[in-house]
C-alpha cells in the first residue's frame, strides 16, 4: 500500500454544517487521523437536515472517514478535553463566528499556550478581521455579498445562488490547501500557525475575471444564463427534444461549427465574421442557432459535433450521475449502506495522488468514537470515562452506517 501523505497527522475537527467539514474531509482521504468533535445535543446540525426518514444527505456527503467524539464545550470539563486533545493534535480545525472558541476558552492562544506546533484553521463568512468581521454568513450570504449571484441567473431574470454551495466548497478546498502548506512550513520551522479563512475571500478569488473585465471596461457582467459574457457561442442551446451544451472558442472551432449545422454562409454574414461580433450580436446569433438545431435531436448533434472536434455536451440531470459510465471508470463512487436509506453511492475523492483514498470508512453516528479516542488518545480510565458520562460532559451512541467498498 502507498504511504498517505497526512498519514500520523491528527485532526480536531470542531466545525459543522459544511465548509469546516469538506476541508477536514479532504484531509482525512489523505490519510489524517480527524477527530470530529460534536456537541452532546444533537451533534453537528447537518445530522438534523433531514432528506429521508432519520437519513441527512448532508452528513453523509461530507463526513467519511471521521471518528465521531461527543463534547459539551460549554462545561469546565468538556474544555479540559478539548485542550488536552488540541495538545496531542498537529491540526485544529473550526468556523463558527469570530470570538465563540475564544470565549470557550479553546480558541488559538488556549491552544497554542498548550502546543504551540499547532496548526489553527479557522473558516468564517467575513473573515477574522475587518468590520464585518462579527457579520453571520452562511454560503448563501456570502454568495451574495461577494458577487457570485450577480452573474448567476438569466437576463431580465432573478440573481440566483448557484445550485451548488459554492462558497463553503471553495472555503473548504482554500482551508485544505492553506493547512497542508502550513504543516509543510512546519516541517522546517518548527512553528505552527494561525490560519484566517474566509468564504467571501474565496468568492472574490472566483470573480477575478469579472473584476478585471470591469476595470477595463467599466460594464459590469450582468446576467447572461447560461452564456459567457465575452465569448458567443458558450452556452445552452434548445435542440428538437432537449438543451444542450455547445462551447466555440477560436476561428477554426467556429468554422467547423457552421460546417456541421449545414449554415457555412454564416462565415461571410458580417454579424459573425469575427469573436467580437459575434458577441456583439449573440441575440441574433442565438437565434440562428436554434433554429438550426431545432431540426435534430441532442444526443444527434453532440455525436456531430464531436466528431468535428467542437466541445459539446449534455445536461445530465442528479439521476444521470448516479451511474454514469464515465465517472465509473474514474473511481468516483463510493458505496454505504445505512440503516435509514440502504445501501447509498456518495462522490468519492476528486483530489489525488499517492496514498489518498487508500483507505476510508462510512461517516460517524454521533459519538460513535467518544470512549475509544478518550482511551487511546487521552489514556482515560473507563471510570474516569463513565464519570465524564454521568456529568454530562460526553455522551455516545452505536455505529449506524457501514463502508461496503472502495473506489469503484
Amino acid at each position: 500500500m502507498t504511504h498517505a501523505p497526512l498519514a500520523g497527522i491528527r485532526v480536531l475537527d470542531a466545525s459543522q454544517v459544511l465548509s469546516g467539514p469538506y476541508c477536514s474531509m479532504m484531509l482525512a482521504d489523505a490519510g489524517a487521523e480527524v477527530i470530529k468533535i460534536e456537541p452532546v445535543d444533537g451533534g453537528d446540525h447537518v445530522r438534523s437536515w433531514i432528506t429521508e426518514g432519520d437519513f441527512s444527505a448532508y452528513f453523509y456527503a461530507a463526513n467519511r472517514s471521521k471518528r465521531s467524539v461527543t463534547i459539551d464545550l460549554k462545561r469546565a470539563g468538556g474544555r479540559a478535553l478539548f485542550l488536552d486533545l488540541a495538545e496531542r493534535s498537529d491540526v485544529v480545525l473550526e468556523n463558527f463566528r469570530p470570538g465563540v472558541m475564544a470565549r470557550l476558552g479553546v480558541g488559538y492562544d488556549d491552544v497554542r499556550a498548550r502546543n504551540p506546533r499547532a496548526v489553527y484553521c479557522s473558516i468564517s463568512g467575513f473573515g477574522q478581521t475587518g468590520p464585518l468581521a462579527p457579520k453571520a454568513a452562511y454560503d448563501l450570504i456570502a454568495a451574495g455579498y461577494g458577487g457570485t449571484m450577480s452573474v448567476t441567473g438569466d437576463a431580465g431574470g432573478r440573481y440566483v445562488r448557484p445550485g451548488v454551495p459554492i462558497s463553503d466548497l471553495l472555503a473548504a478546498l482554500t482551508a485544505a490547501y492553506s493547512i497542508t502548506l502550513a504543516l509543510r512550513s512546519r516541517d522546517t520551522t518548527g512553528e505552527g500557525a494561525y490560519l484566517d479563512i474566509s468564504l467571501l475571500d474565496g468568492q472574490l478569488f472566483a470573480m477575478s475575471h469579472h473584476l478585471v473585465a470591469y476595470q477595463v471596461t467599466g460594464h459590469e457582467p450582468g446576467l447572461h444564463g447560461s452564456a459567457h459574457p465575452q465569448v458567443a457561442p458558450y452556452q445552452t442551446f434548445r435542440t428538437a427534444d432537449g438543451e444542450m451544451n455547445v462551447a466555440v472558442l477560436n476561428e477554426k472551432q467556429w468554422r467547423a461549427f457552421c460546417e456541421v449545422v449545414g449554415h457555412p454562409e454564416w462565415l461571410d454574414d458580417d454579424r459573425y465574421a469575427t469573436a467580437g461580433s459575434r458577441n456583439t450580436h449573440r441575440t441574433d446569433l442565438e437565434r440562428d442557432i436554434e433554429r438550426a438545431l431545432a431540426s435534430r435531436s441532442a444526443r444527434e448533434w453532440i455525436a456531430a459535433l464531436e466528431a468535428a472536434g467542437i466541445a459539446c455536451g449534455p445536461i445530465n440531470t442528479t439521476r444521470d450521475l448516479v451511474n454514469d459510465p464515465q465517472l465509473e471508470s474514474r473511481g468516483m463512487y463510493l458505496d454505504i449502506d445505512t440503516p435509514d436509506a440502504g445501501r447509498v453511492r456518495v462522490p468519492g475523492a476528486p483530489w489525488r495522488g499517492p496514498g489518498v483514498m487508500d483507505q476510508w470508512s462510512a461517516p460517524p453516528a454521533l459519538g460513535e468514537h467518544t470512549d475509544r479516542v478518550l482511551r487511546e488518545v487521552l489514556g482515560l480510565a473507563p471510570e474516569r470515562i463513565a464519570a465524564l458520562r454521568a456529568e454530562g460532559v460526553i455522551a455516545s451512541v452505536e455505529r449506524q452506517a457501514t463502508a461496503t467498498g472502495g473506489r469503484s
